[in-house]
């Protein structure tokens, strides 16, 4: 590990060397440039934008980020007028002198105006995400940036998401999105799978400072993030700003630290780009919990006590550094991120078992390359190819034999004993070393301004060995793992009008897995010995929208959509959770419905409305199987269908109030006839027509904001936010199973957050204060694991 930091601050130095080299030497000679960026409102960028010195034939548009330069400029005086359908035509006089590079950053003004008795606005990026065939919500965090919120949080509050945790900060969560969980749903860091990144960097890893918005696809999957997700993704616009500087630092209770640093350096005049950022993450977890005691394995009493070996830690940081807006590429970006965490286990899947000696680490090492060009060769023409290779190496430990530990964090030796704590008993002290190699390459040709195809092709390469250093000779560790995934799509854009679009497309999905397995079971040829599978799947759907009204945007999709196992549901992860070799692809049918309304009134008064209604029918389901025990594995579930209704409404006066709040209600059933037994072949389904257990199936979220100016300051801005998450009561396994007053369940859940903040010298100076479960609710999801209770936060953030 030491090695691999001198490495990045090796690489780092010479980096911001070029940076300066660059800066120092790119200049054009007497000729003066002006760039910057024009945003909405709200602060987003907006694409599209017309930017041109009058009286010249001199101009440009805006990029994807609302970026603009303009270069190659005699000194003299001019006028800028930047105008953009839907806002106000805004013009800056300016005098250049030689050699001079302006940076001049814009805020437009919407206006509203009727043109044939359509009334025409102008549409932020979140607007246009928003307004895609698909069934998508894209989430802004202009407004959140100061809070002490990371990824997993902002995605808690949408409709139809509901985030399952099992402990404090680093927890190991699970992620549900309209019923779907797991893998089924996959996540993107600007377009590229997180996965590739290591199991060091997740969502709680992300703060929210960092992040643009956050695309969340529901059902149908556009073909360029070439994925096989089940039933939906999520996919994280980082910020894409050219020059800026975000450094954000949040103390709160259970001892939790949280750092982060982001930053970006552009020459406007070369192209040349440096880029990164850092976090790391702290906390102590020790938070209480409320607990059975026992004593010689009975239950003899109830007790509040404190966590005791629950501390989580994590690290990354990430770097790119190239070109942007060159003619031979929008970006060609070099990057390499590193990562690392390391955890104390402080129980199994459940709370049955408590520990006080497991630990897991692990680290990563990422290089990646970036390339895009819109038009390239020939108008219309689009292409982009990201690849990254990681390397990953990951630590599980459990070596104290003999010690068994109780809630009070005593612990009680057995002389002679050579147990270790874990559910296996068998001391461990394994080390994982995984490889994994991703590629994307996206293709898009625009026929017509009606007509438009694009192509993708992901590849996934994964390889995994393993090496026990207290069982060296453990048979399974003979046998590398690896997994071979590969997706190719097709889809065709067309746009009869302005009103209507519509979207085919068809993916084709390969899978080759190696493993081992074990044979013949409680006989005398019981044996371990390699097993290898091979896949491949065809799917298909469609995505298509209609403006009934203006305001009034109807949607639906359809998908005949495939899911491959990945490694982690395979292979296991080498301590609670199982391999299973056999294990299935998962196939499914989606259909989505819904529509989105937005409305003013006396213009002060802006309302949104958006409902969707979802089917699916599943077959060979990846699913979790729960038990009492501290393990758990990965099966397929033969059939299940999906039936689901979920709505939101948001509110703002001016910009002083905001409210809003979602309702979700999923019922996913089991609809097998029969089910198969290794020991009794097919039999009787008697869990046909429950709902799959340790899922959620109503919740709701609610919020309400006040934004007041100029408050004890003059150009102070104070904003307060209130959250509120409700989910009702569900079981932990089958319904079907035990008496009435024996079933275990999640009981109904409701907790209420606050916070406020205070921006000062227009968004230079930050602080917020946050509570959290403010009534100190005691809190628990899947697995019947309890969550922090009452937690302070505090956080300083400064931009520039």
């Amino acid at each position: 590990m030491q090695q691999h930091l001198k490495d990045i601050k090796t690489r780092v130095g010479l980096l911001v060397l070029l940076c300066f080299v660059q800066t120092a030497f790119g200049q054009v000679p007497n000729k003066a440039s002006i760039w910057g960026k024009v945003s909405s409102p709200a602060g987003e960028g907006l694409a599209g934008v017309t930017v041109v010195l009058k009286d010249t034939r001199t101009g440009t548009t805006t990029d994807t980020q609302g970026q603009f330069r303009l270069t190659g400029l005699l000194p003299g005086t001019y006028v800028l007028q930047v105008s953009f359908l839907g806002f106000e035509t805004q013009e800056k006089a300016l005098l250049l002198e030689a050699a001079q590079e302006a940076e001049l950053n814009i805020r437009l003004q919407e206006k509203a105006f009727e043109v044939q008795g359509v009334e025409v606005i102008g549409k932020s990026a979140t607007t246009q995400v928003n307004e895609q065939a698909y069934a998508v919500t894209a989430i802004s965090t202009k407004e959140l940036q100061n809070s002490t919120s990371d990824a997993k949080e902002v995605l808690n509050r949408v409709s139809g998401v509901r985030v399952s945790e099992e402990g404090g900060l680093g927890s190991d969560f699970s992620f549900s999105l309209n019923g779907f969980s797991g893998d089924q749903v996959k996540f993107f860091l600007d377009g590229i799978p997180m996965g590739s990144f290591g199991s060091s960097l997740s969502l709680s890893d992300i703060p929210v400072n960092t992040i643009e918005r956050i695309e969340v696809y529901k059902g149908v999957v556009p073909v360029w993030l070439g994925t096989d997700a089940l039933g939906g993704a999520v996919n994280i616009v980082t910020n894409k700003k050219n020059n800026f500087l975000d450094a954000s630092y949040a103390v709160g209770s259970f001892n939790t630290h949280r750092l982060s640093l982001n930053g970006a350096h552009t020459n406007p005049t070369t192209g040349f780009t440096f880029r990164g950022n850092v976090n790391y993450n702290y906390s102590d977890n020790n938070y209480k919990v409320w607990v059975p005691i026992k004593e010689g394995g009975n239950v003899i009493d109830s007790a509040e006590v404190e966590r005791f070996h629950d501390r989580y830690r994590s690290a990354n940081i990430k770097l790119e550094t190239g070109f942007i807006n060159r003619k031979y590429a929008d970006n060609l970006l070099l990057g390499l991120m590193a990562s690392g965490n390391d955890q104390q286990v402080q129980t199994g899947t459940t709370m049955g078992s408590v520990y006080g000696g497991i630990t897991r680490n692990s680290r990563s090492m990422v290089p990646t390359l970036k390339y895009s060009k819109e038009n390239l060769l020939v108008d219309g023409l689009n292409v982009s190819l990201f690849s990254s290779y990681s390397k990953t190496e990951s630590e599980i430990v459990d070596t104290l034999r003999g010690v068994t530990y109780n809630w009070f964090g005593e612990a009680t030796y057995t002389p002679g004993s050579k147990n270790a704590e874990g559910p296996s008993k068998i001391p461990t002290f394994t080390t994982l070393y995984d490889d994994e190699l991703s590629s994307q390459f996206n293709a898009g040709y625009t026929i017509s301004p009606k007509h438009a195809l694009s192509f993708n092709y992901a590849l996934t390469y994964f390889h995994r060995r393993a090496f026990d250093a207290e069982n060296p000779e453990k048979i399974q560790n003979r046998f590398p793992n690896s997994l071979n995934k590969q997706v190719l799509g097709l889809a065709y854009k067309f746009d009869p009008s302005e009103k209507w679009s519509a979207t085919l497309f068809s993916k084709l999905y390969f899978l080759q897995a190696k493993t081992s397995k074990e044979y013949d079971f409680g006989t005398d040829t019981r044996r371990v010995d390699a097993f290898e599978s091979n896949k491949e799947s065809f799917g298909y759907g469609v995505a298509t929208s209609y403006f009934l009204l203006p305001q009034l945007q109807l949607k639906a999709s359809y998908e005949h959509t495939y899911r491959m196992p990945w490694a982690s549901e395979i292979f296991g992860d080498g301590l609670f959770v199982l391999p299973n070799p056999e294990l299935g692809p998962e196939q499914s049918d989606n259909l989505n419905a819904g529509a989105a309304y937005s409305f003013s009134l006396q213009q002060d008064h802006q309302f949104m409305l958006e409902s969707s209604f979802i089917y699916r029918e599943a077959k060979d389901l990846i699913y979790q199987v729960v038990s009492g025990s501290p393990e758990t594995f990965y099966n397929n579930l033969s059939k299940t269908r999906t039936l689901g209704v979920e709505g939101s409404l948001k509110y703002r006066w001016k910009e002083r109030l905001h409210m809003g709040g979602g309702l979700t209600f999923q019922d996913i059933t089991d609809q097998a006839d029969s089910v198969y037994s290794l020991y009794s072949g097919y039999q009787r389904n008697f869990q046909k027509g429950y709902r799959l257990p340790n899922t959620p199936y109503l919740f709701a979220n609610a919020n309400a904001g006040l934004t007041f100016k100029n408050f004890l300051a003059k150009g102070a801005v104070w904003n307060m936010n209130y959250y509120y998450f409700f989910s009702e009561q569900y079981f932990l396994s089958w319904a079907k199973l035990g008496s009435q007053d024996s079933k275990k369940i999640i009981p109904t859940q409701s907790s209420h957050n606050l916070e406020i903040s205070c921006s000062l010298n227009e968004g230079k100076y930050n602080l917020s204060a946050e509570v959290r479960n403010l009534t100190d609710a005691r809190l628990y999801d899947k697995y019947y694991l309890q969550k922090p209770g009452r937690a302070f936060y505090l956080k300083l953030r400064y931009v520039l």
